[in-house]
């Protein structure tokens, strides 16, 4: 990282805004990028200035860990509070308030804590109600809406609100951020169904056509949050801005846009009245469920029917001297977006169908969080069960091994495996096996005896996991990530060995000079990139039962 820039904390990282904003600010920035997802996951390329730290902010216990390596590398200057959970169904879910508000709570602990200049909080225009007509939403409508996402982010602004007497804060509310491939699911879903060349759906608009709400691009969206940034000195200590263009861009607009832009010509669209929108709405949502395919259509959406999302942003472009691009306005800008469509299908569909489902826990995050619980008995089990006399035929040499080494790469087996369901990436155990082979081979160890001791640490492992009440009904997910995990490992270690024994003797004598693991900098190399992925105690933990071995 280069130390002279300044620093960011951002969270959310691997989501839509936060994956473009660090992509597109990582020459100007140091960031400590936070989010559950891995950097691989997030398509986010390796970076000297990216630090990915994989933590949970309703975990206070992974945002002290956070909190500890950002002040070790830096310190930060911002936070970016991008993190939330949203779907579409418009029902509760425990995640608005653990996320959206507990979560918010948290990260602006943290942010006191690394003593930050500004905190800016991502909210949305859609948590205030549709005004009324030719009305408008200006930044001071309060966020009133009644739905579960509007109501935490109601939250989340009044949370924010309490910590600005002592910490500078702005709340940016969005309006609906598209990029040139979309990734903005309801005007996916549109699109998708207009350009479908289905001769009736592809025409139909429900009510007028008027339906209507503002857009931002995303490019947009990080020039207002850079200019924040940039003129946070003279910010109130708290402010609310509106992240949009004028106005709002109605259905009927779209339609008529996209289509000519995609077919080459006017199409009359055919307007559906309200009430029988309504029943279409109904009926495909009840056969969706009854085949198990729920669609992204909901009967609720019917009550939004001809409404208008009206903003004016004057205060906003006036405080921070900051205005829309003219040519990402959303009718100017869908010329790019029907050609991405046409010209790369495949991407643009994989782009937009992974937005269309919101997790609010990941079974990886939860198998990985039962591991660290039962890292130490896991791992005193595994070595019992090695030093057993009934297992000394089958551990010959790892039971000569000192007792400390020996656990301590019984530990390094455990942390690896927890890392790649942290993670979801085998590629770490890949260089584990490339590493640990040549010292086996080397010590006279037969493919057999390692394979057992994987073996054994792959079923203390899985049957503790299984017997967890936590992780009932997991079974096969358990299955993918530890035992799958294992079997690429022991593969790549027979690879190795076959290798090896096509190798001249001179060869393995240079291995033999590495007597420890101390010496050997590919373990080093593999303990830090632990440490760096987990950026926990566990990793931490690993990191100093090393170390201890080089005294």
């Amino acid at each position: 990282m280069d130390k002279k820039l300044p620093g960011i904390v951002v969270t959310g990282a691997s989501g839509f805004i936060g994956r473009h904003f660090i992509i597109a600010v990582s020459r100007q920035f140091r960031l400590f990028c936070l989010a559950r997802r891995s950097q691989k996951e997030a398509g986010i390329p390796k970076d000297d200035n990216i630090q990915w730290l994989q933590a949970d902010i309703t975990k206070w216990q992974d945002l002290l860990a956070v909190i500890k390596h950002v002040k070790n590398n830096g310190n930060a200057d911002y936070v970016l509070h991008l993190a939330g959970y949203y779907d579409f169904t418009m029902d509760e879910n425990p995640a608005y308030e653990k996320t959206n508000v507990a979560g918010t709570r948290y990260v602006l602990n943290m942010s006191q804590l690394l003593k930050i200049k500004h905190f800016i909080f991502s909210s949305s225009l859609a948590a205030c109600k549709f005004p009324p007509y030719e009305k408008t939403l200006t930044e001071d409508s309060l966020p009133d809406a009644e739905f579960p996402y509007a109501r935490s982010k109601k939250r989340g602004e009044a949370v924010i609100r309490d910590y600005a007497g002592g910490l500078s804060c702005s709340v940016v509310r969005l309006a609906a951020v598209y990029s040139d491939w979309c990734e903005y699911p309801p005007l996916y879903m549109i699109l998708k169904t207009w350009l479908s060349k289905n001769s009736f759906m592809s025409k139909t608009l429900g009510g007028r056509g008027e339906s209507a709400v503002p857009y931002i691009h995303i490019k947009d969206l990080i020039k207002i949050f850079l200019r924040i940034i940039e003129t946070n000195d003279s910010l109130p200590e708290f402010g609310i801005y509106c992240a949009s263009p004028p106005g709002s861009v109605s259905h009927k607009d779209l339609f008529n846009t996209a289509t000519k832009y995609y077919y080459g010509h006017d199409i009359v669209p055919i307007l559906i009245p309200k009430p029988v929108a309504a029943l279409g709405l109904v009926l495909k949502s009840f056969f969706g469920n009854l085949v198990g395919r729920e669609p992204f259509e909901q009967p609720w959406m019917v009550k939004y029917i001809d409404k208008k999302l009206n903003i004016d942003p004057s205060a906003t472009y006036k405080a921070l001297n900051w205005r829309p691009t003219p040519r990402y306005h959303i009718l100017r800008r869908l010329l790019f977006l029907t050609e991405k469509m046409i010209n790369s299908p495949t991407n643009w569909m994989f782009r937009n169908e992974a937005l269309l489902k919101r997790i609010a826990v990941r079974k990886s995050t939860t198998i990985y969080d039962v591991l660290v619980e039962k890292r130490t008995v896991l791992i005193e089990k595994t070595l019992e069960q090695i030093l057993s006399p009934e297992n000394a035929s089958l551990f010959q040499n790892y039971r000569k091994m000192d007792h400390d080494l020996l656990k301590w790469y019984v530990s390094l087996g455990y942390q690896l495996i927890s890392t790649t369901v942290r993670d979801r990436d085998r590629i770490l155990m890949q260089e584990y096996a490339q590493i640990i082979v040549l010292r086996r081979y080397a010590e006279g160890f037969e493919t057999k005896e390692i394979k057992s001791f994987l073996y054994m640490l792959r079923n203390t492992i899985s049957d503790a996991l299984k017997t967890s009440p936590e992780l009932k009904g997991m079974g096969q997910r358990i299955n993918d990530y530890i035992h799958l995990t294992i079997q690429f490992t022991i593969d790549e270690i027979e690879d190795m060995y076959e290798f090896l024994e096509s190798q001249p003797s001179a060869y393995i004598q240079e291995i033999e000079k590495n007597d420890s693991p101390a010496s050997n900098d590919d373990l080093k190399r593999i303990v830090r990139k632990i440490e760096d992925i987990c950026g926990d105690s566990i990793g931490n933990r690993l990191s100093s039962e090393f170390l201890n071995l080089r005294r």
